[in-house]
């Protein structure tokens, strides 16, 4: 190792840095007006870009960790050792490659470069080159990124495909991205097709929410509420998933409704801070894990002086984080509240061909999900009508029967132990206690994890019915009066659709 690090550092990291994303320079040619960069290109006593040497020792330290993939960014990375020809970066791409073995090495750029630079061999040994456009026409890209940056951008796209490079495109989505041209089309969809024309390999968007983050307060007046980005993004999600492109598309979620985080938080709470993956390098010696908190004094290191410092102070980023659980992302959660939804990471984009995805093997979770089996707790003080109940449920290929209960205070109890999914349960067994109470302590612990009731029973009271479904809500499912298969097949059916547990 080049650098002394502290052990802290090597044990949050252990053996699961993947990925390094390289800010070589905070220096840009182009002042877009939702750029995350703002304040680190605007103002910096010092350092503005990382130096030779030290990026050399970095990337080699990394490569050590374990990091297989490396993202040369900035600021606009092409303008790094610019007054040498780029030989810095030139020479950085090389050993890279060549000399540390990177599987994987791409550079993130505005396209205002010189297109010479597409010639050189160094230039030639990257994987991947993504060009950054808002838009499918410069009358949407250059308000946003600078006037005449469109069409620079798309002659050096044009050129490195002549040149045989594999290129993808970055776009952020804007209010503008969300409307449709004369013919009904959304332009995030024209945005793809432009790609797809183009022939592009991949395309890749990000989100320009106000989350309540720092760079909400410099990132421009281009965002767009969640439920209008609910209904496009669910217009072209239904189109990757029918195969309607040509290429990949990898497109953030960004929410999810809490009932279906719940059905899935270890799917929906993909958090890079908590799988320890990645790592963001910065010219001003800052280490940190989320992009969002890129223009803040939040991050978990610094180096300096040939040393790598954990940050013990109130500034680690880590410190807000529940680290051993799944939870919506907490640095989009800390001063918004988004009623029934919740925010995913920026970096949550299912279906994603995206190296680490892949190997982190992130869809399978998604698909454990879907052929999970519902879990049932069965409650009678009958043996005999209790198995029965038991054996129409245990034929039910979707149902897992997890305990069975005789009396009402065994009911909450294996209810809390075994948290089920659904309850069939007795509502009057005859005792001080009846389906109503199990109710009210049930989601006095569960609060919303409380399980879906259904009770066995002729009648309930109306007021009890009507004090359950003020309590729960739609989780007081139905009352049973028949005792037949065909039943109990229905209430599963009509609870598997409920919860879209189909895909």
């Amino acid at each position: 190792m080049n650098y002394k690090m502290d052990q802290k550092f090597k044990d949050y990291f252990k053996n699961n840095l993947r990925q390094v994303f390289f800010y070589l320079i905070d220096d840009c040619n182009l002042r877009c007006e939702q750029c995350l960069y703002k304040l680190d290109i605007g103002f910096h006593l010092q350092k503005k870009e990382i130096a030779f040497e030290d990026a050399v020792k970095l990337i080699s330290d990394f490569r050590e960790m374990g990091a297989i993939k490396l993202t040369l960014m900035g600021g606009e990375p092409t303008l790094y050792g610019i007054k040498e020809n780029n030989k810095p970066l030139l020479d950085l791409i090389r050993i890279a490659k060549q000399d540390l073995g990177y599987e994987y090495v791409r550079i993130d750029t505005n396209g205002q470069f010189k297109s010479e630079l597409l010639e050189q061999p160094e230039f030639k040994m990257l994987d991947e080159i993504t060009f950054s456009i808002d838009g499918p026409t410069a009358e949407i890209n250059d308000p946003i990124r600078g006037y005449g940056s469109f069409e620079k951008c798309v002659k050096n796209i044009k050129k490195a495909k002549e040149l045989g490079y594999n290129i993808d495109i970055t776009s952020c989505i804007s209010k503008e991205m969300t409307k449709r041209d004369e013919d009904g089309n959304l332009y995030l969809d024209r945005m793809i097709k432009f790609a797809e024309d183009m022939g592009i390999d991949k395309i890749n968007f990000h989100n320009l929410f106000k989350m309540g983050v720092p760079r909400d307060y410099f990132s421009g007046n281009l965002d767009i509420s969640i439920k209008e980005w609910l209904n496009v993004w669910d217009e072209i999600q239904e189109k990757v998933d029918n195969n309607e492109y040509s290429i990949p598309v990898r497109i953030p979620q960004s929410f999810t409704t809490k009932k279906e985080f719940e059905k899935n938080p270890k799917y929906y709470g993909y958090c890079s801070c908590k799988n320890g993956t990645r790592i963001l390098a910065h010219p001003n010696g800052m280490l940190r894990v989320c992009s969002l908190m890129i223009g803040t004094p939040y991050g978990i290191a610094r180096y300096y002086d040939d040393k790598i410092v954990w940050d013990e102070s109130p500034t680690n980023e880590l410190l807000a984080h529940k680290m051993n659980e799944d939870t919506p992302c907490t640095n989009q959660s800390k001063q918004n509240k988004y009623g029934e939804f919740v925010p995913t990471c920026v970096s949550f984009k299912p279906r994603q061909s995206e190296l680490v995805w892949q190997e982190l093997e992130w869809e399978k979770r998604r698909l454990e999900s879907m052929m999970k089996k519902i879990k049932t707790l069965i409650a009678y003080d009958n043996e005999e009508i209790k198995n029965r109940i038991a054996g129409i449920l245990g034929e039910i290929e979707d149902v897992e029967v997890v305990a069975t209960s005789n009396t009402p205070e065994d009911t909450y109890n294996k209810i809390i132990q075994f948290r089920p999914e659904m309850v069939f349960a007795k509502y009057d067994f005859g005792t001080d206690m009846n389906g109503l109470d199990i109710i009210k302590q049930s989601k006095a612990v569960l609060k919303d994890s409380v399980p879906a009731f259904n009770f066995i029973a002729t009648d309930i009271p109306k007021e009890d019915f009507l004090e359950a479904k003020r309590i729960i809500g739609d989780k007081m499912n139905t009352i049973i009066r028949e005792e037949n298969p065909s039943r109990y097949t229905g209430i599963i059916k009509d609870y598997k659709e409920y919860m879209n547990y189909t895909d």
